[in-house]
Formats: structure tokens, C-alpha cells, sequence
């Protein structure tokens, strides 16, 4: 079986949130891809940037582009910055990660559901 990837939930508000429709298409593009890198991270929602060429590389940006956009977004609090780590704030809140929402216990309650039938 092949590896389950991580899941990312976007939230349907963030077509009018007003801190991303600040942001120029290139660094709403570079915000999306730092939202899926990060839920790839471990812990999730958090991001290595001691180095931000690496960061750069592993997301297909230019490492000034990338600078630019995360200075941007931590002026609009869309980021956090410290330590030498990228975090989104909200991540965990909107992230959450129950067991119920397993894929297990989804399949379960999904079989159990159906003999109720």
C-alpha cells in the first residue's frame, strides 16, 4: 500500500480574508506553498528556515522572492518568525488532527455505518 501523504484544510474564508487579498499573486502562491510544506513538517505547521535557500529550493521559489514574502506576511501576521522557524499561528486550531478523523476510524465508522442499514 502505497503512502498516505498529509492532508491540508483550507478553510472557505480565505477567499475574502482580507490579509491574503494583500498579498501580490506571487506571494499568495508562495503562502500557499509554504501552508502544504509545512503541513508536510514535523511538527507539523512549523518550518525549518535557519537556511532559507533550502527553503527556496524545496518550494521552487527564488530565495529573494521567498524573503520578501515571508517579511510581508509576518507584517500581516499571516506568518510568525522565530528562532529561525516559519509557523503559521493558527495551524493547530484549524489543522487539528482527532482520532476520530483517522483513516482507520473513519473506515470503521464507514463499515459500522453501513451494517446499520
Amino acid at each position: 500500500m502505497a503512502a498516505r501523504l498529509p492532508w491540508l484544510k483550507i478553510w472557505t474564508e480565505a477567499r475574502n480574508d482580507r490579509k491574503l487579498e494583500a498579498l501580490t499573486d506571487r506571494q499568495h502562491r508562495i503562502w500557499f506553498k509554504l501552508l502544504c510544506f509545512s503541513a508536510e513538517a514535523e511538527p507539523r505547521g512549523v518550518i525549518d528556515y535557519s537556511d532559507p535557500e533550502l527553503v527556496a529550493v524545496e518550494l521552487g521559489v527564488g530565495v529573494d522572492d521567498l524573503e520578501d514574502a515571508i517579511a510581508r506576511m509576518v507584517r500581516l501576521t499571516l506568518l510568525a518568525l522565530e528562532d529561525g522557524f516559519v509557523h503559521f499561528p493558527a495551524f493547530a486550531e484549524r489543522q487539528y488532527d482527532k482520532p476520530s478523523d483517522r483513516p482507520e476510524a473513519t473506515a470503521a465508522r464507514k463499515a459500522k455505518e453501513r451494517l446499520s442499514r
